[in-house]
């Protein structure tokens, strides 16, 4: 990417911890592993949204669980689930959104991060943002992981490269075998959660006996959405073999992703479908999931959610170079995977319309899908 001058001068005028300049900076190697310091306070830097702060949990619990104080660096939503995460001791917040601001105008934060002494930053996540934030930080180590092609300023300040991760395995063992090399030597912690009685409370008041949740949008992009006539004949169908199931559909509260719930409730009309158009905290879709008998659902951040909370999973996902990292796994999960020419050749759009890729899934096989998984895995 390119950084304008007069962006680079601002910059600049911030920093003062003695730099003096960029002229010299000795290119980065990929390092071999090494024993895995004594850290005592740590910075990682995890901007993504629900999802990748997800797949971040178990290697953010395996860093405190060493010893070390974990503050992360993340995003409003990624705040919101580390709250409920008893080892993160603290969180700083960047406001991102789609489209995201540019780096620079985070300084404000970067800024307050550079005064905390951190032993070490550490991303896992190879995005420009990251590696800029992770080299700016200050800390004695700035550690970062490199999945793809950055700017020179963004490495600049970084002290150590790690290679890409296989992308078959899944994100959260990914970025478990970035510790591994750094020496970490534990086994995985996985998730823990410390939910809120209030959001229990509330859950329980929505849930009212066997019940999906469901979710119909994919904020990653409407490609990796399913049309909603679709969904809705999937779930007659399911009614069919499960009268009594209720049907819990949540979104993020956008304009566009109401207009769909709305649609799907006009296109079911049944009462056993319920709508929370509204955004709710992720505490309480999190105790929503909990008190339900499985997801299902797209590629989006409530999958993964769902996933790590331990339900039962019904996904939808177009084939692509990455789908196996964020695929669920395992006898609880079914995944339909629609091949997509147009994501195979890195395409923005699909053909349009009722040919985009995913919609050539039918509904008969998700019904059958997300039926065999309830007779497979509710409670009796």
């Amino acid at each position: 990417m390119e950084w304008p001058s007069i962006y680079l001068v601002r910059f600049f005028s911030f920093v003062q911890d003695g730099v003096s300049g960029l002229a010299i900076f000795p290119d980065l190697t990929e390092t071999q592993p090494m024993p895995l310091p004594a850290w005592k306070k740590i910075l990682v830097v995890d901007l993504g949204f629900l999802g990748d702060t997800v797949h971040s949990i178990p290697a953010i619990r395996a860093l405190a669980m060493g010893g070390a104080e974990v503050e992360v660096m993340t995003t409003a939503v990624g705040a919101e689930l580390l709250e409920m995460v008893p080892e993160v001791k603290r969180v700083w917040v960047v406001p991102l959104a789609k489209p995201s601001p540019a780096p620079w105008k985070n300084l404000g934060t970067l800024r307050s991060i550079r005064a905390q002494s951190y032993d070490v930053a550490l991303s896992f996540v190879g995005s420009e943002r990251n590696l800029f934030c992770t080299g700016w930080s200050a800390a004695r180590q700035r550690i970062a992981h490199q999945s793809g092609p950055s700017s020179w300023l963004s490495r600049s300040r970084l002290t150590q490269i790690i290679s890409s991760r296989d992308r078959s395995e899944t994100v959260f063992e990914q970025r478990l075998s970035i510790l591994k090399e750094l020496g970490w030597t534990g086994a995985n912690p996985g998730w823990s959660w410390q939910v809120p009685a209030e959001s229990t409370r509330w859950a329980s008041t929505v849930v009212q006996g066997p019940a999906l949740h469901l979710s119909i949008s994919a904020a990653s992009s409407p490609l990796n959405e399913w049309p909603i006539d679709l969904w809705a004949r999937a779930l007659k169908k399911v009614w069919q073999d499960s009268p009594r199931l209720q049907v819990i559909v949540t979104g993020a509260g956008s304009e566009r992703e109401i207009a769909r719930l709305n649609d799907l409730a006009s296109l079911v009309k049944d009462e056993r479908l319920k709508i929370i158009s509204q955004r709710q905290p992720i505490s309480r879709i999190l105790a929503l999931v909990q008190a339900g008998e499985i997801h299902v659902g797209l590629d989006s951040g409530v999958l993964h959610l769902a996933m790590a909370a331990g339900k039962p999973t019904v996904s939808l996902f177009r084939e692509s170079a990455g789908r196996l990292g964020w695929a669920p796994r395992g006898e609880s999960h079914r995944t339909i995977v629609q091949e997509c020419p147009c994501n195979q050749t890195a395409a923005i759009s699909c053909s349009g319309g009722r040919a985009l890729c995913l919609s050539k899934i039918t509904a008969d096989e998700v019904a059958v899908a997300i039926t065999g998984t309830l007779v497979k895995h509710t409670r009796s």
